[in-house]
């Protein structure tokens, strides 16, 4: 399936390889998103990376409600060095609208993450004549979160089999990254981490909730259940 959907994604962005075929691409990508190591795919790894380049920057809008779970995970790379990857999942649509990589976790990051997916919002009312009308967050009590507070944002601390909302998103990823030693090569950083998370994402979305792609003027419907 996930192989399906990333031939779907180059279809509509008119990805038209020259040496291989999409099938072979499209098959490469998702098991490289699937946790095999990018030298071990049947592509050469130049090849792998610049079709997922091409992938990551894929503009999108997903249908969002204005409920949210949002939870932050630790991702190891080799050497010790480690970041955090927040993400916010839409609890009624199951969309995840946002994510971000840091190197640590403060209130100012809450303060991003809410104008980020304040901008989500926009997009989905523009794009989509989605109406939000009230906003509320589902977190699990973490310090940080505490910024919700400050900043006049409805919250509400939950346990984890409610918080289980956000866990499905980490879930996926947590699985993805498992035969990698839950780690990343040597030479990541933040940026090419990024890189693999927003076609990461982007599958995911893509597989349990509608994506809209403004620059074409389709939707993109797997919609999966994710129970």
């Amino acid at each position: 399936m996930l192989t399906q959907v990333i031939l779907v994604l180059m279809e509509y962005i008119n990805l038209k390889p020259r040496f291989y075929t999409s099938e072979v691409i499209a098959s490469a990508l998702a098991s490289y998103l699937s946790g095999l190591s990018s030298w071990r795919t049947s592509l050469p790894h130049s090849t792998l990376l610049y079709y997922l380049r091409r992938l990551s920057c894929i503009k999108y809008v997903v249908p969002i409600s204005g409920f949210y779970a949002v939870d932050e995970t630790k991702i190891m790379v080799i050497k010790g060095q480690y970041y955090y990857v927040w993400i916010v999942r839409d609890v009624k649509t199951g969309a995840i609208p946002f994510f971000m990589v840091t190197s640590s976790r403060s209130g100012v990051h809450v303060l991003i993450v809410l104008t980020s997916v304040k901008n989500a919002e926009k997009e989905a009312e523009k794009v989509l004549k989605t109406r939000i009308d009230k906003v509320i967050y589902l977190h699990d009590g973490a310090t940080i979160y505490n910024a919700f507070t400050w900043l006049n944002v409805e919250h509400k601390r939950v346990t984890f089999n409610e918080r289980d909302y956000a866990e499905q998103g980490f879930r996926s990823l947590k699985h993805r990254i498992s035969s990698m030693d839950f780690h990343f090569p040597w030479n990541t950083n933040r940026f090419t981490l990024t890189r693999w998370l927003s076609v990461f994402f982007l599958a995911y979305n893509a597989l349990y909730a509608p994506v809209y792609l403004p620059d074409r003027g389709v939707i993109i419907n797997v919609n999966i259940p994710n129970e």
